[in-house]
């Protein structure tokens, strides 16, 4: 033991090896669901439930017959419909041998629901130029995220003046969009003195009336703070 002292001190050699996994550069795959799901849109063998979209058009006023073009026909999956547009689900049952006559409603702006509710993505361009129409039709087939989607880009674009305050509140009234009446509110109460005395708010419900004034009132105690 003495041979290996050094003075009197005993020095020890070390040496360390790590071992440090290598990294895999092979590709690994994302989860495949979702492009699954949009080769099933539109599918008609992988469809048991059929729609036909459009086909009757309002004539002019003063005549009481409608002219009749060819609807559009959509096939879905009823399980998919009944996940994501349960409203819609319940027009029709698996396998209905008869399509379900859709009214009211653009062919295109059907697709894009359908589309929506097998997970593709709706477009801001899209959603742009039918905001109103896509609102309407995912609030009445049960799309809430559709909507939700729609009423976002509406909001943003939707310039809200004393002249057509009155009926944007009302369609997000009727339509129970609380982001773009909380921007019509917030107008109202930054704009008052424009709009009492300028505004009739005969045809307005009770409940908004209330809502107004309470805006309005809120808009005078901001500037009175900031005074």
């Amino acid at each position: 033991m003495l041979t290996y002292l050094n003075n009197g001190t005993l020095t020890l050699e070390v040496h360390l090896r790590s071992r440090k996994k290598a990294e895999s550069s092979g590709y690994v795959p994302s989860n495949s669901f979702n492009n699954n799901m949009l080769k099933g849109f539109n599918n008609e063998e992988m469809s048991d439930v059929t729609f036909e979209v459009g086909g009757e058009v309002e004539s002019a006023a003063n005549r009481r017959k409608r002219a009749k073009t060819t609807p559009t026909t959509f096939h879905a999956g009823h399980l998919i419909l009944k996940l994501n547009a349960p409203s819609l689900a319940d027009m029709c049952k698996p396998g209905d041998e008869a399509a379900v006559p859709i009214n009211g409603v653009e062919p295109e702006v059907f697709k894009m629901l359908l589309y929506f509710c097998y997970g593709g993505k709706v477009s801001e361009d899209e959603l742009e130029a039918n905001a109103k129409a896509i609102i309407e039709a995912a609030d009445r087939f049960g799309i809430v995220n559709l909507k939700l989607q729609a009423e976002a880009v509406l909001t943003k674009q939707t310039e809200v003046t004393v002249d057509n305050m009155l009926d944007n509140l009302l369609y997000a009234n009727s339509k129970n969009l609380a982001l773009f009446q909380e921007k019509i509110m917030d107008f109202a109460a930054e704009n008052g003195d424009k709009i009492v005395g300028n505004v009739s708010f005969s045809s307005v419900p009770s409940e908004l009336i209330s809502d107004i004034l309470t805006a309005v009132a809120r808009g005078k105690m901001s500037e009175g703070d900031a005074s």
